[in-house]
């Protein structure tokens, strides 16, 4: 049976509960800013957020241009005229704050702290995730956090990931294991970089793309299971 010494979780919607905490900071944001939240904006809002993030993972966009474009394009479709800028300052500030996790996160990285190494691997905004992360006690429970916007590349690029490897001592690709939700950064940024991964698959989505897949886990006592076999 195969054993795995090095643990890569993503951190949006894999460790975090990325969703209640993103709804929170754009209302937030909103409130702040004095600007009208009508039904269905935040939906809008996820949409056009997840299609610039596709297109940064395909180099279509850069980080600078996602974050205002995200919110142009929602102002723009509510007919609000505002600085999409300082909107997604003001809801970077506050997403920064909130650090709400998955239920059973933490207490997986518990149960295995010292027995395997691990490391949070994110395509996220460097200073958005150190702030969340920093109101966790998350950053003592893994050996190192690799930030996407700190390493100068990005997943699924298999250059993030050599990036990553160069920097964890003794690395080994073939004892290597990533974890994570989303199939476009890190489903496909595993299979790009030529390591096992387990698809974190709490929607119980049925399309995986093609893409390579060691194990699919539905919520975090499967992972755990499926961990204790092979840490």
């Amino acid at each position: 049976m195969k054993t795995y010494r090095f643990l890569l979780f993503d951190a949006d919607n894999t460790l975090f509960d990325f969703d209640a905490s993103e709804k929170q900071a754009f209302d937030e944001a909103l409130e702040e800013c004095g600007l009208p939240n009508p039904e269905g904006m935040y939906e809008a809002y996820s949409v056009y957020n997840e299609e610039c993030w596709q297109k940064l993972e395909r180099g279509e966009l850069t980080k600078a241009e996602l974050v205002v474009l995200r919110y142009a394009m929602t102002l723009e479709r509510y007919g609000i005229d505002y600085d999409a800028a300082h909107l997604d300052e003001v809801y970077e500030k506050r997403l920064s704050r909130l650090a709400i996790l998955l239920p059973g996160a933490r207490e997986l990285l518990a149960h295995f702290y010292g027995r395997v190494k691990m490391y949070i691997v994110t395509n996220g905004l460097t200073h958005v995730q150190r702030g969340r992360l920093s109101r966790t006690d998350l950053p003592k429970l893994v050996n190192d956090v690799f930030i996407s916007e700190e390493m100068g590349s990005k997943k699924p690029d298999a250059a993030f990931f050599r990036m990553v490897a160069a920097r964890i001592p003794g690395f080994e690709l073939d004892k290597t294991l990533l974890i994570g939700d989303s199939l476009s950064s890190d489903i496909r940024g595993a299979n790009n970089f030529g390591c096992d991964c387990v698809w974190f698959n709490p929607r119980r989505k049925t399309d995986d793309g093609g893409l390579r897949i060691t194990k699919t886990v539905y919520d975090f006592t499967e992972l755990r299971s499926f961990l204790e076999e092979h840490v």
